[in-house]
């Protein structure tokens, strides 16, 4: 009975001029929600991102503004390590009342600057801290690329003029295979990472790729063990080497080659996805020898040795008790790569430290240093110390050639000195001879009448 209603109703006339008014009434909904509600909502978003902005109100703001903000622009470039050399402003020189001043160029008002990046930094990384900066100074940027060499213009503006055609300033940041940044490859392997909470463990290490750990060994530690183990962490054992009569540590020196082997075969039975261990000596006296030999059986199986000698210190005793060791461990670590371009360090991190330290990290690798958990590090350093090698013969040989042109002009100066002094020197003795010549013949010149009556 329903459904013979409703097939009436949508025969009269009626009843489909009702459905008619019903649809129009709900796409005129629609429409109102989409354009009225849309705008709302930008309009609330826009307000919001303004709290953290500077409010621009009249155009002695903006004035204010422009001390600094060059300055500023300068500073976001150094913190990816950009030199100060690769950084150059376009100006123009011009002629006020006589007097000649360099203003900036005239595709913009403030300034117009071209920006030098090596090859490997993206300048999309770029672009994003300029933009935020820029952003949180109350303007605005427009950004063109090239799509083939990835070079990119920033044009900053004010968002409340209409002078679009001449903007506030212009940065070019261009790619040049002529610069490269200071850059190390780092390995930081993580200990004590059973002294974590399983919560702290889940969300400061897990999704951490660029660092290694200390595998724990404990039985009480099989849940660290399995998180590390699922999660396909680079994980990395450390084996004690102890004296003759310490039969605490992993090996001793009473052991003899044959007992080492079957102390290494047995460890890579027992934990056979291990590919990495460090050897450290549990006292002072053992000898390096015994070191090398247990390194070597280690390599038989394919496990990648870390002796205690090779790893590079970041803290001292003192600087431990430091109230913030952090800084003083990242400035290390920056110190340290500029004569070591490539090294591996071994860090205890407390759990509250850790997002401290990541940040510290972080900005280290904005600098263009290279963080790689051990495994990554160790298939990457034969090949990142070849292009280290390359580089630094590369710059021995430019200094060479640049010493041997400036000893060439140097010769050549030298030369064209003396050869100036020669003719300088030849031409006085020539004037000197002309004018011994001509006392001569004045001498030898008979005496006028009127000379001979003076004489008498």
């Amino acid at each position: 009975m329903a459904k013979f209603k409703i097939a009436n109703i949508l025969k009269s006339f009626r009843g489909k001029l009702i459905i008619i008014i019903a649809l129009v009434v709900i796409a005129a909904s629609l429409v109102f929600t989409k354009f009225f509600l849309k705008n709302e909502s930008q309009t609330t978003t826009d307000t919001t991102q303004n709290l953290t902005q500077t409010t621009i109100k009249s155009p002695a703001d903006i004035e204010s503004l422009k001390p600094l903000f060059e300055t500023g622009i300068d500073s976001v470039l150094h913190g990816f390590g950009i030199k100060k050399e690769w950084i150059s402003s376009n100006w123009e020189s011009k002629t006020q009342k006589g007097v000649s001043k360099n203003i900036p160029h005239k595709d913009a008002e403030w300034f117009s600057k071209t920006v030098l990046i090596p090859p490997e930094l993206s300048s999309i990384e770029v672009n994003a801290d300029l933009s935020s900066y820029i952003s949180s100074s109350g303007l605005s940027s427009t950004v063109n690329e090239d799509i083939i060499t990835k070079d990119i213009t920033i044009i900053v503006e004010n968002p409340d003029s209409t002078k679009k055609d001449h903007p506030l300033g212009r940065i070019s940041v261009v790619h040049s295979d002529k610069i490269s940044r200071e850059s190390a490859i780092i390995c930081v392997v993580l200990s004590g990472i059973a002294d974590y909470k399983d919560e702290e463990i889940d969300r400061l290490l897990l999704n951490k790729s660029e660092f290694s750990f200390v595998f724990p060994r404990n039985l009480d530690e099989i849940d660290i063990q399995n998180k590390l183990l699922h999660n396909k962490k680079d994980v990395i054992i450390n084996l004690t080497i102890g004296g003759r009569d310490n039969y605490d540590t992993d090996f001793n020196t009473n052991l003899d080659e044959k007992g080492i082997r079957e102390k290494v075969k047995s460890f890579s039975s027992d934990f056979p996805t291990i590919q990495s261990v460090i050897l450290t000596k549990a006292e002072s006296d053992v000898p390096q020898t015994t070191v090398n030999v247990i390194a070597e059986e280690f390599a038989k199986f394919n496990i990648k040795v870390i002796t205690e000698s090779s790893l590079v210190p970041m803290i001292t005793k003192a600087e431990e008790s430091a109230k913030d060791k952090l800084p003083i461990i990242a400035g290390n670590i920056k110190s340290k790569s500029t004569s070591q371009k490539s090294l591996v360090t071994l860090l205890h991190i407390d759990a509250p430290e850790f997002n401290s330290f990541y940040d510290e990290i972080m900005t280290l690798k904005k600098l263009g240093y290279k963080f790689y958990n051990y495994t990554e590090y160790f298939n990457r350093k034969a090949e990142f110390d070849k292009k280290e090698q390359e580089k630094t013969e590369k710059l021995k040989a430019e200094q060479d050639e640049k010493k041997k042109q400036l000893d060439l002009k140097k010769q050549q100066d030298q030369k064209k000195k003396l050869n100036d002094k020669k003719k300088t020197d030849t031409k006085k003795t020539d004037t000197k001879k002309t004018d011994k010549k001509k006392t001569e013949q004045k001498k030898s010149e008979p005496k006028k009448k009127t000379d001979v009556k003076k004489t008498k």
